[in-house]
């Protein structure tokens, strides 16, 4: 009778815990303290930033409009270029795969910029920018960006023009 007791509660305490994964994230968003709500464009600017450093292609796809589009100079044939939203997050995202380190910092973001949160609205700025590869010496521009805040209260990309 001891032994029967005893398997039964060996076998309901397992058959318990085996619901439970001891090392199964927590519920919820663990690094949500980490990450802005973009509902001003420093939120978006943030989230933009972190997503390079962190070479998180998700967070980073939030950061572009539906309707995103990158300039660029191309050096190789002499002319600007762009392309739209689903050749930047491959090539992004291929960025993100090939360096160990990204470091992407904003340099002195105007407070205006970073304060802006008008609903539905479109707003261009400048901002300066160092973005570090690998072991690479940082290269620095400057990035021209129209964002539009949609009907969710998100800031995101619509045009991101890049000058060296």
């Amino acid at each position: 009778m001891k032994v029967g007791r005893t398997a039964i509660i060996i076998v309901a305490a397992l058959s318990l815990s085996g619901c439970l994964n001891p090392f199964a994230p927590v519920e919820g968003d663990v690094g949500a303290q980490v990450w802005s709500d973009q509902s001003r464009v420093g939120g978006l600017l943030n989230n933009f930033a972190l997503a390079y450093d962190y070479r998180d292609s998700l967070r980073y796809a939030d950061c572009l409009d539906e309707a995103f589009v990158f300039h660029y100079y191309d050096v190789e044939n002499g002319h600007f270029d762009s392309w739209y939203r689903d050749t930047d997050l491959k090539a992004t995202g291929g960025m993100f795969r090939a360096f160990s380190r990204i470091d992407l910092e904003w340099n002195s973001i105007p407070a205006e910029v970073e304060e802006f949160n008008l609903p539905d609205s479109t707003y261009s700025f400048i901002v300066r920018f160092n973005l570090t590869l690998g072991s690479e010496v940082p290269l620095m521009g400057y990035a021209n960006f129209a964002v539009h805040k949609g009907d969710d209260g998100r800031f995101r990309i619509l045009v991101w023009r890049d000058t060296f």
